[in-house]
C-alpha cells in the first residue's frame, strides 16, 4: 500500500503491525497533515467479530481526550476495509527506549500513564492491554498510551471469545489469566508490572514459559522491588506492590490514586527527612514545618530529634529486647508531632500505640481519621493506605501488621502498604488484641462481651458474659498476656450516679471459663515487663503481676501523671513494648464538644450545648429544632435528645439503656423515628411525648434509619450485610411498614442516603471507585443510572433548599457546595464551591432546610497538647521512687 493514495490520504510507509491492525505513517492531503492509519488486517476483514472489536476500539478511544492518550481523528472505511485516522507520534515505543530510561523519567513516566489511564477509567473504557509496546514516548518526553484495540465499554457487551484471554501474558492480570471479566482494576494490575519493570528492569513474574508465567501471575507474589535493587526505597515498593495485589478488591482501587502517590512519592523523596527525639534534660529542636500544599496528603513527617545518647540506647532496644538486669535507671524523653498534624487522642481515636518490639508507634490523624506509623528506627511517618475513618488500631505480636476498626468492621493492614482486609463486621467497637496463634480478641459493641475470631477471618464467638448482677454494661479493652490464652479486660458498669463504683480490671480466658478480678480502675490497662499497668483519674500506675499465677504484688508505682483518661470511652492515651519503652500523652482532653452553627459563608452563628459526645445531627422539617443522639456520662447511656435552636436548650427525647441513634424527623415534626445498635428494626417516639417508644418496623435485618421523605410516604435505611461486609440502601412504606424494599445493592458500600425536597431524587455515598464519593440517582427511574457530583471523596451529604443542591464535606475538610441542572431526568452542568475549612475535629454535620445554617458536630475542643513522653526502662522508677 505503499505510495498508494486511498481516500484523501497518501500511504508513505508501514510503522507498525499489532494483533488488531496494521499502522500506516500517511499524509492528509486536505489538511496537509502526517497522520497514522491503522487498518484491519487483510487476515482478519472477514471476521464480523474483528470488524466489531475495531469499530469499538475507535468510539472508545474517539471519545478520550488527553495528552497522553493517542487522540484519534476520525473512522473511514475503503474498500470494505476499515481504518481509524490518528494522531502520529514520533518516538519510539517503552519497549525501544526503556533500557536508556532514568529513574526520574521512569517516575515521569508513571505519572503520565497513571493520568492518561484515569480520563479512560472515568469513562468507563478499560485498556486490557498495557504493555510497553502499546506506550510511546515522543521525542519530547511525553508518554502516549496506544491501541485501544482491547478496550472495553461499560455497558458493551464482551467481544472476545468465550473463556479466551484478552492481554499480553507478561502483563496481564490474574483475572485476565483465568478468563474472567476484568474492570479497570486489571490495567492497575497491568501498569504495576510495567512500572515493576521499568524501576527494577526485569519483570515480576518470569517463567520460563507460558503455562509458567501464567501461573506465577495468578500464585505467586512478586519479589518487591528492593529485592532487586537495594536502593529503591520502601515506598516506591509499596506503590507498585500495591498495584499487583491478586485479589482486585485488594488492589489499589483508583489509577488516579496511582498518579497522586507517584507524584507524593517524587515530591517528599527530593527534600530532606531530617527527623528527631530529644532526651527531656536537652533544649528543645523542632522538626521543620512541611510546605502548605503538602500539609493534608503528607507521606513522611520529620519529627523532632536531639541527642545522640538517647538514639544509641533506642538502637539497643530495637536490636535486642531488655531485660531489667544491667539497667539501673530510666531514661525520660518526648516526641513533638509537627504543628500540621493534630492527632485523635482520645477515645474515639488512639493513645500513642507503640508497638511490641518498640520499633514504631501508631496513632490516628484528626483530619481524616488516617492511621499514621511514626519509625523510631529509620526516623520517618507513613500514612497507612486505605484506613481513612478507623478508630482503636492494635498492633500483631510481631508489630509487621495492625488491626483496626473501620466502617463497622474489624480489619487489618500491613506496613508496606498493602490494601486492608476484612476479618469480620462489628458494630461500634472498643478495642482489640492480637496473639501469637494469629487470633484476636475485641469487643463488637459498646455494650458487648470479649469475643473471639481468627486473624484470617471467620464467625466471632464471645469469650466472657456480661454479669447482671454487677450490672455490667460491657467488658473492652482486651490486652492478651504472653501465654496468648488469658488476657486483661475492663470491665465497665451501668452507673446511674456518675460514679464508677463497680469497674475493675478483669483477667478472662480463651475457654471462657476463668474471670478473676485483678485491680479497681475504670480506664484500660495493659501488661509489659511483668508489670500490670492501669490508671487512675489521670496518673498512670504500675504493680508487679505475675501473668502465670495472674496475681499482684508489692505497691503500684507512679509512671506518669497528667496523661489524658477519657471517662466517656474508659480509654487512658498510654501504651508499653515488650522492650521497655512506654509511651504516653498528658494534657486535659475529654469527648465532645459544643456544637457550632455556622452560615454559609463560614461565620460562626451560635453554640450549643456543652462537652458533650454527640453525633447524627438532624435539623427538624421547620428548621428550629436539631435531633442528635448523645452520651450522658452520668447514665453512661447513649440517647436522643434536641436542642431548640432559639434558646440553645436541649431535652431529652429517649432513655432506653440500649442506646438509640439515626434520629430521623416525620415531615410534621411530630415524630422520630431512629435505630438501635444490635438490635433489628426500627422504632419511632413521639416528640411531645403523646406516646413512648414503639417498634415502627420489624425487621430480620440490621438497619440504620438514614432519611424520611417530606412527603412522609417513604423512609430510607442503610441495610448492613454481616456476610458481605458492606451495606445497601433499601426503603420503608410509611404507611403499610409490610416489606423492606431494596434500592440500591451492590458489591461496593452505599450509606448515607437522603431524599432531595422534591423526593424525586436520592443521594448517596459509594466506595465503587476507591474512596467514598457522592452520587446521585432517580428515587422512581428503572434505569439505575446515576450521577457522581464529587471528586475528592465525600462524607455526610445533605440537601440544601432545594434539589439542584447539595452540600458535603471533602476528603480536605472543605465544606463543598455542588449543584447542577436536570434535563429530562439527566444531570448536567455540575459546579462546585469550596465554601470553608470545618472546624477541626469534625465528625458529623446537617444542613437547615432553607439552606443557609450549617451545624458541625466535633469530636472534642481542639487544643495544643505537650509533646508525647516517651519513657525507656520505665521499671526503674520503682526503684528511683524509693
Amino acid at each position: 500500500m505503499i505510495n498508494q493514495t486511498i481516500s484523501h490520504y497518501k500511504i508513505i510507509d508501514k510503522v507498525g503491525e499489532g494483533g488488531m491492525g496494521i499502522v500506516y505513517k500517511a499524509q492528509d492531503l486536505n489538511l496537509d497533515r502526517f497522520v497514522a492509519l491503522k487498518f484491519l488486517p487483510e487476515r482478519l476483514s472477514n471476521s464480523e467479530q474483528d470488524r466489531a472489536r475495531f469499530l469499538q476500539e475507535a468510539k472508545a478511544a474517539s471519545a478520550l481526550n488527553h495528552p497522553n492518550i493517542c487522540t484519534i481523528h476520525g473512522i473511514e472505511e475503503h474498500d470494505k476495509q476499515m481504518f481509524i485516522v490518528m494522531e502520529l507520534v514520533e518516538g519510539q515505543t517503552l519497549n525501544e527506549k526503556k533500557s536508556s530510561i532514568s529513574f526520574k523519567q521512569a517516575i515521569d513516566i508513571g505519572i503520565q500513564l497513571a493520568e492518561g489511564l484515569a480520563v479512560a477509567h472515568e469513562k468507563g473504557i478499560v485498556h486490557r492491554d498495557i504493555k510497553p509496546d502499546n506506550i510511546m514516548i515522543r521525542k519530547d518526553g511525553i508518554a502516549q498510551i496506544m491501541d485501544f484495540g482491547l478496550a472495553k465499554l461499560r455497558g458493551v457487551s464482551r467481544l472476545t471469545k468465550e473463556g479466551s484471554t484478552v492481554g499480553t501474558a507478561g502483563y496481564m492480570s490474574p483475572e485476565q489469566v483465568q478468563g474472567q471479566d476484568a474492570d479497570h482494576r486489571s490495567d492497575i494490575f497491568s501498569l504495576g508490572v510495567l512500572l515493576y519493570e521499568l524501576f527494577t528492569g526485569q519483570l515480576p513474574f518470569r517463567g520460563v514459559h507460558e503455562t509458567a508465567l501464567m501461573y506465577e501471575i495468578v500464585n505467586v507474589d512478586p519479589p518487591p522491588m528492593s529485592a532487586v535493587k537495594p536502593d529503591i526505597s520502601p515506598e516506591l515498593d509499596a506503590i507498585i506492590l500495591e498495584c499487583m495485589e491478586k485479589d482486585p478488591n485488594e488492589r489499589t482501587q483508583s489509577v488516579k490514586q496511582i498518579a497522586i502517590d507517584l507524584k507524593r512519592f517524587k515530591r517528599e523523596s527530593s527534600r530532606s527527612r531530617v527527623s528527631m527525639i530529644r532526651p527531656a534534660v536537652t533544649s528543645t529542636i523542632k522538626s521543620p514545618e512541611p510546605n502548605s500544599e503538602n500539609r493534608s496528603a503528607m507521606r513522611y513527617i520529620p519529627w523532632a530529634v536531639a541527642g545522640v545518647f538517647l538514639t544509641v540506647i533506642l538502637g539497643m532496644l530495637l536490636l535486642k529486647p531488655t531485660t531489667e538486669k544491667g539497667i539501673q535507671t530510666s531514661i525520660s524523653s518526648t516526641i513533638i508531632i509537627p504543628d500540621s498534624i493534630r492527632a485523635l487522642f482520645f477515645g474515639g481515636g488512639s493513645p500513642p500505640l507503640i508497638s511490641p518490639n518498640g520499633q514504631h508507634i501508631a496513632f490516628i490523624d484528626a483530619s481524616n481519621s488516617q492511621i499514621l506509623v511514626y519509625s523510631l528506627e529509620d526516623r520517618k511517618i507513613i500514612r497507612l493506605p486505605k484506613t481513612e475513618g478507623s478508630i482503636h488500631p492494635f498492633w500483631s505480636p510481631d508489630g509487621k501488621n495492625i488491626g483496626f476498626f473501620q466502617n463497622l468492621k474489624l480489619r487489618k493492614t500491613d506496613l508496606i502498604g498493602g490494601s486492608p482486609v476484612t476479618i469480620c463486621i462489628s458494630a461500634n467497637a472498643r478495642g482489640g488484641s492480637w496473639n501469637t496463634n494469629n487470633e484476636i480478641i475485641f469487643t463488637n459493641d459498646y455494650q458487648a462481651p470479649i469475643y473471639l475470631v481468627s486473624a484470617n477471618g471467620g464467625d466471632p464467638v464471645p469469650v466472657t458474659t456480661l454479669d447482671s448482677a454487677r450490672k455490667e454494661g460491657s467488658h473492652r479493652w482486651p490486652y492478651f498476656l504472653p501465654d496468648g490464652k488469658h488476657f486483661l479486660f475492663l470491665s465497665r458498669t451501668v452507673s446511674e450516679s456518675g460514679e464508677a463504683e463497680g469497674d475493675a480490671i478483669y483477667a478472662g480466658s480463651l475457654d471462657g471459663t476463668l474471670k478473676k478480678m485483678i485491680i479497681r480502675s475504670s480506664s484500660n490497662a495493659v501488661y509489659a515487663n511483668g508489670h500490670i499497668l492501669f490508671i487512675r483519674e489521670q496518673t498512670l500506675l504500675a504493680q508487679r503481676f505475675d501473668y502465670e499465677k495472674l496475681t499482684v504484688s508489692g505497691e503500684p508505682f507512679v509512671l506518669e501523671t497528667n496523661v489524658i483518661n477519657d471517662i466517656s470511652w474508659n480509654l487512658a492515651m498510654y501504651s508499653a513494648s515488650a522492650n521497655g519503652i512506654l509511651v504516653s500523652q498528658t494534657g486535659k482532653l475529654v469527648s465532645g464538644a459544643p456544637i457550632l452553627v455556622f452560615n454559609k459563608e463560614g461565620k460562626l452563628l451560635q453554640t450549643m450545648g456543652t462537652n458533650d459526645e454527640q453525633r447524627d445531627p438532624r435539623f427538624s422539617p421547620n428548621g428550629k429544632k436539631l435531633g442528635v443522639w448523645l452520651y450522658d456520662l452520668k447514665s453512661r447511656k447513649s440517647n436522643l435528645w434536641t436542642y431548640d435552636l432559639r434558646t440553645g436548650g436541649k431535652t431529652r427525647l429517649t432513655n432506653g439503656k440500649d442506646g438509640e441513634f439515626g434520629p430521623q424527623w416525620s415531615p410534621d415534626g411530630s415524630r422520630v423515628v431512629y435505630y438501635m445498635f444490635g438490635k433489628k428494626g426500627i422504632y419511632e417516639v413521639s416528640v411531645d411525648r403523646t406516646f413512648e417508644v414503639n417498634l415502627f418496623f420489624k425487621s430480620d435485618d440490621f438497619l440504620q434509619t438514614s432519611d424520611w421523605s417530606r412527603d412522609g410516604k417513604y423512609i430510607l435505611v442503610r441495610k448492613i450485610n454481616a456476610g458481605l461486609n458492606n451495606s445497601d440502601i433499601a426503603w420503608i412504606d410509611s404507611e403499610k411498614r409490610e416489606t423492606l424494599q431494596p434500592f440500591l445493592s451492590s458489591q461496593f458500600d452505599e450509606g448515607e442516603a437522603r431524599f432531595s425536597p422534591d423526593g424525586k431524587w436520592v443521594s448517596y455515598t459509594s466506595n465503587e471507585s476507591g474512596d467514598y464519593e457522592l452520587y446521585i440517582t432517580s428515587f422512581n427511574s428503572k434505569n439505575g443510572q446515576s450521577w457522581k457530583l464529587s471528586e475528592t471523596g465525600a462524607f455526610r451529604p445533605s440537601w440544601g433548599s432545594n434539589s439542584s443542591e447539595l452540600f458535603y464535606i471533602s476528603n480536605d475538610r472543605s465544606v463543598v457546595q455542588v449543584s447542577w441542572s436536570y434535563a429530562n431526568d439527566v444531570v448536567s452542568n455540575v459546579s462546585r464551591k469550596i465554601l470553608f475549612t470545618v472546624p477541626l475535629t469534625t465528625v458529623d454535620f446537617d444542613i437547615s432546610p432553607d439552606g443557609n445554617n450549617l451545624a458541625f458536630v466535633r469530636a472534642f475542643e481542639a487544643q495544643p497538647l505537650p509533646p508525647i513522653s516517651m519513657r525507656l526502662f520505665w521499671y526503674q522508677l520503682q526503684k528511683e521512687s524509693k
